[in-house]
């Protein structure tokens, strides 16, 4: 069997696969809780991994996870984990043994909706807790020159806007994610309410909910219209929870599609994410059999 791990900012999947299925076996999900620390969420990853194995070793493994990685499997940083300078892959490969890959769960992701979709220009961007975003730009994943390519969500969108986790003012996701959404209301109205019930509130024309659900939905927009016509991308995958909520997706899709830029013959395929149970799970098992199987998809790593 391998084992695939996705690590986000408010909740981890670990799931077991038979070979060569990219259906699981079997799965399960967890509370991440970063705040406990490292060794904490550790030992609950490993207990429930090694629950689902049923006491195998797996023949490969992957571990997907917010925050930029380098090539070594070095967790750089994730200002939504709150983790730091984490040699992730040492750390796992002494429990699961050498055959791993750690890469960040966007790039995971747009890995594994390329490979589904067959789109070698292609972005998928992430809207849950954080923001965040994966490219694959000509059948290859783009990490940048400092494994940080795509982090949007730490982008400025308002210079006297809302502090984010990254510690600067008015990043994308102090104004557009679930955890920024609820800051904001916090801040607002002094309520600790989830993004859920913030966005029934505001799906109900109740205020100010409603102003900073749209203010939120906009802006992400603006910043993903951008970005398409940027990089002229034949797909834009949108992803997280937030995309479950059809009255948020829905004004963030309705206004990229009135506004990206349209020379003649371009089209934009603007789609939400159908990888089950979770692309950046899928993503990264599809990299770890290409690199110590050597099975391969049509896109290339």
């Amino acid at each position: 069997m391998d084992l695939c791990v996705d690590i986000g900012g408010t909740k981890t999947f670990v799931a077991v696969f038979d070979d060569n299925s990219i259906t699981p076996r079997e799965v399960e999900q967890f509370p991440t809780q970063s705040h406990r620390g490292f060794e904490d969420f550790l030992n609950r990853m490993v207990k429930i991994s090694k629950r689902l194995l049923n006491g195998n070793h797996p023949n490969v493994w992957g571990i997907s996870t917010a925050g930029a990685v380098d090539e070594y499997g070095n967790l750089l940083w994730s200002p939504n984990l709150g983790w730091k300078n984490l040699p992730l892959k040492k750390i796992v490969s002494e429990i699961f043994g050498d055959n791993g890959v750690v890469e960040n769960d966007c790039n995971a992701a747009a890995y594994a909706e390329s490979w589904v979709r067959q789109s070698d220009n292609l972005a998928y961007v992430t809207v849950s807790t954080g923001i965040g975003m994966g490219l694959v730009l000509q059948g290859k994943v783009f990490r940048g020159s400092h494994s940080s390519a795509g982090e949007i969500g730490h982008t400025i969108v308002e210079e006297e806007g809302p502090v984010c986790s990254c510690g600067r003012r008015g990043c994308l996701q102090a104004l557009s994610s679930g955890r920024g959404l609820e800051n904001l209301i916090q801040s607002i109205t002094g309520e600790k309410l989830s993004c859920e019930e913030i966005l029934l509130r505001a799906q109900n024309g109740i205020e100010p909910y409603l102003k900073v659900a749209l203010h939120g939905a906009q802006v992400l927009a603006r910043t993903l219209t951008n970005i398409v016509d940027a990089l002229d991308l034949q797909t834009l995958v949108l992803g997280g929870g937030l995309t479950k909520n059809e009255f948020y997706v829905g004004k963030v899709l309705k206004y990229i599609q009135q506004n990206y830029y349209r020379p003649p013959g371009k089209v934009v395929s603007l789609e939400l994410s159908k990888v089950e149970p979770n692309p950046g799970v899928v993503g990264v098992l599809l990299m770890a059999r290409e690199i110590f199987k050597g099975i391969k998809g049509d896109i290339g790593r």
